[in-house]
Formats: structure tokens, C-alpha cells, sequence
């Protein structure tokens, strides 16, 4: 009887698509994590660089710096004003002493991962979409820029399955190195 509800359970509700990730759960080890709330008022980003929004109503750019790839120079996110079309906020890569745009993310949480691409610390971000769903986006960095590797939509009680297993997120400690 429990082979006979599996399958039909399995031809009601399908397989995840090969575009979503994971269920949420510690399997995304992080190093460290910021949001919004982090973006600094930066009037430094070359104004060639908002034409890789998506959307951009031209409204004074906030960013968040953190060294991604180790050598001692801070990467920028710069935050986008204008949330994407999908609704989350858009943040772009920007690596400052190379002078390049190294893609754009989307999320107001975006969790900094210890694995890495090429160098470059995997990524995974989250936001509320509205109504009781929320989407969680992973992206890895190949040819010279992060791409995503997949998203989920959570419910309401994956969204709290999702953070219980991300352990306590202190706000004031955003962009602290995560032991």
C-alpha cells in the first residue's frame, strides 16, 4: 500500500524540475551573510554599470563590499532601487579593481558560501515574494561571472524549515565571518 501512494504521489504532485535546488536545509555551509539593511549610500559605481539591471529608475546606488575572491580587494553588490520584474531586489557583482560587472543576483538575504567556483564563493539568496511564498536562488560563478544554478519557491512553513536550519541570524552581526 506505501509503494502504491508513493507512486501516486509522485505522478500528482511530479519530480522537482532540474532548475530547483535542494529542499532548504544546512546543506549550503556559509561564511557569512548581509541584506539590505547593509547597503551604504556609493556614488563610486561608473553609471555604465546600472545598463546591467534588468530595471533602474536611476536613484542613488547603495552597495555592500566584502573581498569574495580572497586577494585582499573588496567586491562590491551593489543594490539596485528598482526591485527585478520576479520582485526581488537586484543586486550586481561588481568587482571594482577590475573594473567589471561579475552579474547580478536577486534577494534581500544573500548568504555568502565557504565552497567555491573558480575562486569565487557559491552564493544562495532569499526573498519574500508575497502572499505566503518566498523563493530561495543559488548561483555559482563560471565564465568570469555568477550565474544561476537553480531556485525553489517555499511555502510559509518551508520559509521557517528554511531559516530553522540556517541557525540563529544575528541582524547586527551581518557580514561577521560565521565559525
Amino acid at each position: 500500500m506505501r509503494i502504491l501512494i508513493a507512486v501516486l504521489a509522485t505522478g500528482l504532485f511530479g519530480l522537482p524540475g532540474p532548475a530547483q535546488i535542494a529542499p532548504p536545509g544546512p546543506d549550503f555551509p556559509m561564511r557569512t551573510f548581509f541584506s539590505v539593511r547593509s547597503a551604504r549610500p556609493d556614488n563610486s559605481i561608473p553609471e555604465a554599470f546600472r545598463e546591467q539591471f534588468e530595471k533602474d529608475d536611476g536613484s542613488p546606488l547603495r552597495s555592500v563590499s566584502i573581498d569574495l575572491d580572497g586577494d585582499g580587494k573588496a567586491e562590491k553588490f551593489v543594490l539596485c532601487g528598482v526591485p527585478s520584474p520576479a520582485g526581488g531586489y537586484q543586486w550586481l557583482v561588481y568587482d571594482q579593481s577590475r573594473g567589471v560587472g561579475r552579474g547580478i543576483v536577486i534577494g534581500t538575504i544573500v548568504f555568502v558560501g565557504r565552497q567555491t567556483d573558480s575562486g569565487y564563493p557559491r552564493l544562495e539568496t532569499y526573498w519574500k515574494q508575497g502572499g505566503n511564498m518566498s523563493v530561495v536562488s543559488r548561483y555559482g560563478f563560471s565564465g568570469g561571472r555568477y550565474v544561476r544554478s537553480g531556485s525553489r519557491a517555499l511555502s510559509l512553513w518551508e520559509s521557517s524549515e528554511y531559516f530553522r536550519g540556517k541557525g540563529p541570524l544575528d541582524l547586527e552581526l551581518e557580514l561577521a565571518e560565521i565559525k
